[in-house]
């Protein structure tokens, strides 16, 4: 299962569509990011682990793109670890 917008929206019960194009590209870059930290020549989609690091981390981003973004939710480091222990 790939993470949507809409799933991000339904998450953070988000009703509109002004920000799909911003939820949209923070799924593209927690997608790299996770990949990145885990192995990037691995494919990871058909772990659990990969679609929830990438929602929290998408999640984490939208509700924080004003202040902060710059520490990553403990909950996506275990998952990047878990993933680790997996590929390896």
């Amino acid at each position: 299962m790939a993470v949507t917008a809409d799933d991000i929206k339904k998450s953070l019960r988000i009703d509109v569509t002004d920000d799909d194009a911003m939820i949209n590209q923070y799924i593209d870059t927690a997608k790299a990011y996770v990949e990145g930290a885990v192995d990037s020549t691995a494919d990871l989609t058909q772990y659990k682990q990969y679609d929830f690091a990438v929602s929290l981390l998408t999640q984490f981003w939208y509700q924080n793109r004003v202040v902060d973004m710059q520490q990553t939710p403990y909950q996506v480091v275990s998952m990047i670890q878990q993933l680790r222990g997996l590929i390896s």
